[in-house]
């Protein structure tokens, strides 16, 4: 049952080469409706009921835009439906952990400059402190998202005044020891060095020393950046290519290329945390944000075994055996420095007998400590059956 490499989405997805090229508002890029909200993952199974972290986020999100006076009637207004969940990566968008995105909220667009895929689009990355990703609740992180809109977010514009290509920074981060996903340091840096001298006055320096304090930075980008290569395959007759990838903190899903819009859903597991104890592994939240499509196109955990420094034997012992090249398609050509072998294909993992892994940040279940630990998730097996299926 082994895909085969010809497979006309694979060229495709190889012919992308993404750029940054401008912020926008969420609402006007993405044609949201007055009252959208976009999540990580497949559609929330009760829109009423989010789990703890997304509901936070949302809250946080209606409390910027104005939809509620208190944290209170923004609760009320979700338990009565008076808000549209929507999953991000249907527009195109992708969103990391428990983010939730609104309207007024600011996007980076991602481009291909082969003109191969649609734009693909990511929220700012909310940096280390009071970020809404990680699902707490409070007026901190309703402020941090408030600098982010009015005071960061008109330097960073400028920042994307010219195009920023994306894979060979990814590339050099790769070969210094990024993985793309949980390591991006290197192309964080890299990225604040390329854009540096468009940062002018007082907000560039301000701008400057957020990025100086958020290694996780590139992040976003790269997310959006794989969802447009990605995105090249999706509709291919045939083709098995997994092309979108997430999970909602409930549920976690996958979407092929041959069946392009379409979510393949299990319950969302938990990630396994190397070494967590019991209390931890009890709090832990199932498998949540849109990062998994990271990993799915071929980096995150699935370049964390050939990366530098060396692995941990903790993190081997998560991995649980088995190899992540024989579970991806080909090396990316646009990528010489690193080599990374990407695209996962149904057919290639049934036929491996292995699944590819995810590093995700692991979130309290309870909305309170936020983000408890990094660990591996295994979308099941019976993910990539009903992908095969469906290839059309």
């Amino acid at each position: 049952m082994s895909a085969p490499i010809d497979d006309p989405g694979v060229s495709r997805v190889l012919a992308v080469r993404p750029h940054w090229v401008g912020l926008e508002r969420a609402g006007d890029a993405l044609g949201l409706g007055p009252r959208d909200l976009l999540h990580a993952g497949p559609p929330l199974p009760d829109p009423r009921a989010p789990c703890v972290p997304v509901a936070h986020a949302a809250i946080c999100a209606i409390l910027l835009e104005g939809w509620a006076r208190d944290a209170d009637a923004a609760r009320a207004l979700i338990g009565g439906g008076g808000v549209v969940f929507r999953p991000a990566q249907d527009l195109g968008c992708t969103v990391p952990l428990a983010d939730v995105l609104s309207p007024s909220m600011w996007v980076q667009r991602v481009r291909d400059a082969a003109a191969v895929a649609p734009d693909a689009f990511a929220p700012i990355n909310g940096g280390a402190e009071h970020p809404q990703r990680v699902g707490v609740l409070g007026p901190a992180v309703v402020a941090h998202l408030r600098w982010l809109g009015e005071r960061f977010a008109p330097a960073w514009r400028a920042a994307a005044s010219e195009p920023v290509a994306l894979a060979p920074i990814a590339d050099a981060g790769l070969a210094l020891g990024d993985d793309g996903h949980g390591r991006t340091a290197a192309s964080s840096a890299r990225l604040a060095t390329e854009v540096d001298a468009r940062l002018a006055g007082p907000a560039g320096d301000e701008a400057r020393a957020y990025l100086a304090r958020s290694p996780g930075f590139f992040l976003n980008l790269w997310m959006a950046a794989s969802r447009c290569m990605l995105s090249a395959a999706a509709g291919t007759r045939g083709s098995d290519i997994v092309v979108a990838a997430g999970g909602n903190g409930q549920t976690c899903g996958i979407q092929v290329a041959g069946d392009a819009g379409r979510w393949i859903v299990a319950a969302a597991e938990p990630p396994v945390i190397p070494g967590a104890s019991p209390e931890v592994a009890d709090r832990s939240l199932g498998a949540i944000g849109d990062s998994a499509i990271v990993d799915l196109l071929g980096f995150g955990a699935m370049c964390s075994l050939r990366s530098a420094p060396p692995v941990p034997p903790e993190v081997l012992a998560a991995w649980g055996g088995g190899s992540p090249a024989a579970l991806l398609s080909v090396e990316h050509p646009a990528m010489p420095r690193a080599g990374p072998r990407v695209i996962v294909q149904a057919g290639r993992v049934l036929g491996a007998g292995d699944l590819p892994r995810v590093s995700l940040g692991v979130l309290d279940r309870f909305g309170e400590l936020g983000r408890i630990g990094g660990g591996f998730h295994r979308p099941p097996r019976s993910l990539y059956e009903a992908a095969w299926a469906a290839r059309g």
